[in-house]
C-alpha cells in the first residue's frame, strides 16, 4: 500500500514538473515575441492585451505568415487585437493584402472600428458584424455566425489565410462553436492556403483538430507553442518566430 502511494506521489510530482516546464516555456515564447512585435506597438495607440487576446507568440506567427508566405486574402473569425495588428502590418509594410474580419459582438465591433478609423486603417480591413445563429452540423446543433449575412461579402473570394479565434468556445456547452469555420468555406479556399485555429490546448478545439485531420488526409498539421493549430495544403516557408 505504501509503495502504491509512493508511486502515485512520484507520478503527481512528474506531472507537476511537466506542467511548470510547459508554462515557463510558453511564457518565454511570449516574452520573446513581444520584443519582435515592437515595431507595430511603439509610438502608436495603446492596445489592451488581455487573457482573451491571441498570445504574443501566436500574433507574431500570424504576422510572419502574412509576410513570409505572401498572404493576400485574409479571413478572420473573432475580431480583436489581431485585427488591428494585421491592419498595421499591411499599412506599415505596404502590403498588397486585405483582411475581412467576422465579429458577433456589436459593441466590441464598434470599438474596433473606432480604433481602426483613428489610425486610418479602415482601407485595409473590413469588419462584418453578424449575429450568432444555430446551425446543424455533424457534431450537433451549434451557434455560429449567420452565414447568410456573410456569404454576399465573400462569395467570389478565394482566401489564402483563415484565422479562427471566434466565436467564444470556452464553456462545455459551446466547446464546438468554431467547427463550422472548417467546412463552410471550403469552396472559398485558394490553391495554396493556411488555416489557423487558436486555443488548441482546449478539449473542444482538440476534438475539432482531430476531426479535421481525419477528413483531410493531405493537410499538413503543426502545433505552435501548444496553443496554435496550423493547417496547410502545401509546404511553404516556416514563419515560426522562435524554434528551440
Amino acid at each position: 500500500m505504501q509503495l502504491k502511494k509512493r508511486i502515485k506521489a512520484i507520478i503527481e510530482e512528474i506531472d507537476k514538473s511537466s506542467y511548470e516546464l510547459s508554462h515557463h516555456s510558453k511564457k518565454a515564447d511570449d516574452i520573446y515575441a513581444m520584443s519582435i512585435l515592437q515595431p507595430l506597438l511603439t509610438n502608436l495607440p495603446y492596445l489592451p492585451f488581455n487573457g482573451g487576446a491571441l498570445r504574443p507568440i501566436c500574433m507574431a506567427y500570424i504576422l510572419n505568415e502574412i509576410i513570409i508566405n505572401q498572404r493576400k486574402e485574409i479571413l478572420e473569425f473573432g475580431s480583436g487585437l489581431s485585427t488591428i495588428m494585421i491592419a498595421r502590418l499591411i499599412k506599415k509594410n505596404g502590403l498588397n493584402a486585405q483582411l475581412i474580419s467576422i465579429e458577433h459582438n456589436k459593441k466590441w465591433s464598434k470599438t474596433l472600428q473606432d480604433y481602426l478609423a483613428n489610425e486610418n486603417l479602415l482601407q485595409f480591413v473590413k469588419i462584418i458584424t453578424v449575429s450568432l445563429k444555430e446551425i446543424e452540423t455533424s457534431l450537433g446543433n451549434i451557434k455560429w455566425y449567420d452565414y447568410e449575412m456573410i456569404a454576399p461579402e465573400i462569395i467570389d473570394k478565394k482566401f489564402d489565410f483563415i484565422i479562427v479565434d471566434g466565436p467564444p468556445a470556452n464553456e462545455k456547452k459551446i466547446m464546438y462553436s468554431r467547427f463550422p469555420s472548417f467546412f463552410k468555406f471550403e469552396h472559398n479556399l485558394a490553391d495554396d492556403f493556411c488555416l489557423i485555429l487558436d486555443d488548441a490546448n482546449r478539449k473542444g478545439e482538440q476534438e475539432l483538430i482531430k476531426y479535421y485531420r481525419e477528413h483531410n488526409k493531405n493537410i499538413y498539421y503543426t502545433l505552435v507553442s501548444e496553443t496554435l493549430a496550423v493547417f496547410r495544403n502545401t509546404i511553404g516557408f516556416n514563419p515560426i518566430p522562435i524554434h528551440y
